[in-house]
């Protein structure tokens, strides 16, 4: 079997279409969707995900999802907005609690972006939210514990907004991630351009300020970073730093081979130099290419290894639904008599494919042989999840920092859906990946750092790196 794509970042770029008309100023707003057409197609969506979600009942029932789906349906009872649209369909999708499957949110930003949103993200530390990503305008109140906005408890909005926002499993540590949009999710949350906000001080007092709404284009293009995805650093000759923010970019091929290039010269003087100490930093890597995963870890154990296990299909035919896909090519039929059954789905394995994903792969001659320091978080995720299970299943490094949110399996495939009324994209996975890690303990509420390590509300606003920090004055201390 010839996939296309395999286990993708999920970052929710795709087109978002109306069959109204998206230039009118308050369409965001306006009632244009009419209710017997929006009934018939969620009930469209609840039959496609029924059909393909390799993984909906992991973490919800069958009972949950059906009784979230009808109480949903059943409190339509007029036309719709676009926002209450996406609400709705956005709700029944996060139900599933996977990372992967979520509906698309561009449309909606790109009428967004000329309205005045709040102008903050928000962090959650221990229990508590602060103010976070701004315009630098706004610096003085970065890090400060936010109580209520407009009148209304942090905790019980957040607590509302959770309900349409897609997390993986039981994880807690990506709602980070997703809150970097939070002005988006609180706009769906509540159609305002008005914020008063009550807060604590620096002098731990309550004070309450109406903040200036600032545009969503405003508000994304602040907090927007040009990161590279591969960065590495010799600190000294018995400390280097291997940065991977990104594993995109080894979906393309010239793209993949200067990534293989890189980290071939720098294992190569890691080497040279007997480099006693590596730290890996993920934090924040969403996922991407399953090829540069792959081709890290072989520098990382001394041992051949398998990446994946299986690759699930829930389906047995793809005739009936393929014709709601964006690009219905990249979608193939699924040949029975190359899979087995395996946890109730039609799965490829290393005894009936050639991938490579299912063939042993070798460890390079001069795979690292030092100490290695692994950094993770809430946004380590998908094809980052699954090296970090890798790591754990061949007891490889030491884990610091926060839950990931990615964990030695994906649902995911690469793939769009228009709903035939709406024209609303939404991912719904088609295929489940598994790792072939039969020694990994599973933990639904993501990967286990071997030490936690929390960030305190002054790091929001000093950019005070609290957990490489901590990991580095460790190293020094056990020369």
């Amino acid at each position: 079997m010839n996939l296309k794509f395999l286990i993708p970042i999920i970052t929710l770029t795709i087109n978002f279409a109306f069959a109204q008309n998206a230039e009118v100023k308050n369409v965001l707003l306006e009632k244009t969707l009419k209710k017997d057409s929006i009934i018939s197609e969620f009930t469209e969506l609840y039959n496609l995900t029924n059909t393909i979600h390799p993984g909906q009942f992991m973490f919800c029932s069958k009972n949950e999802f059906d009784k979230t789906y009808l109480n949903l349906k059943n409190s339509i009872k007029s036309d719709l907005s676009v926002v209450e649209y996406y609400k709705l369909t956005a709700t029944l999708m996060a139900k599933i609690k996977d990372g992967h499957t979520a509906v698309d949110r561009t449309q909606i930003i790109k009428l967004l972006n000329d309205r005045l949103v709040f102008p903050f993200s928000v962090y959650k530390i221990n229990n508590n939210y602060y103010l976070y990503k701004s315009t630098s305008e706004n610096n003085e109140y970065v890090g400060l514990q936010i109580v209520k906005i407009n009148g209304k408890e942090i905790n019980s909005i957040v607590k509302e907004i959770r309900k349409f926002t897609h997390l993986e499993g039981e994880n807690e540590t990506g709602l980070n991630t997703r809150f970097n949009h939070f002005p988006f999710y609180y706009f769906i949350f509540n159609q305002t351009d008005k914020f008063q906000i009550e807060y604590i001080d620096k002098n731990n007092r309550k004070q309450k300020k109406v903040l200036k709404g600032i545009t969503f284009e405003t508000y994304t293009k602040s907090i927007a970073e040009n990161i590279t995805p591969l960065q590495t650093e010799f600190k000294t000759n018995n400390l280097a730093v291997l940065k991977f923010h990104s594993f995109a970019n080894g979906y393309d091929e010239t793209n993949r081979k200067i990534a293989e290039k890189q980290l071939d010269n720098f294992f190569t003087q890691l080497d040279s130099l007997k480099t006693k100490n590596l730290i890996i930093d993920l934090r924040d890597n969403s996922g991407g290419s399953a090829d540069i995963a792959s081709y890290l870890f072989s520098y990382l154990t001394n041992k051949p290894f398998y990446y994946l296990d299986y690759q699930g299909a829930k389906y047995n035919t793809v005739k009936d639904w393929k014709h709601y896909a964006q690009n219905p090519t990249n979608i193939e039929e699924i040949n029975l008599t190359e899979t087995k059954l395996k946890n109730g789905l039609n799965c490829y394995t290393e005894t009936n494919s050639t991938n490579w994903w299912f063939q042993q792969q070798q460890s390079k001659s001069n795979s690292y042989k030092g100490h290695i320091s692994v950094l993770i978080n809430g946004g380590c995720f998908s094809t980052t999840g699954h090296l970090l299970a890798l790591l754990r299943e061949y007891k490889i490094g030491k884990f610091y920092g926060e839950y990931s949110q990615g964990n030695n399996y994906s649902n995911a495939g690469g793939q769009a859906f228009v709903l035939p009324y709406s024209k609303t994209l939404v991912w719904i996975p088609t295929f489940q990946y598994k790792m072939k890690t039969p020694n990994f303990e599973y933990d639904t509420k993501g990967i286990k750092p071997d030490i936690e390590i929390q960030i305190e509300p002054t790091d929001l606003k000093t950019k005070f790196d609290r957990q490489m920090e901590y990991v580095i004055k460790k190293i020094e201390q056990n020369k």
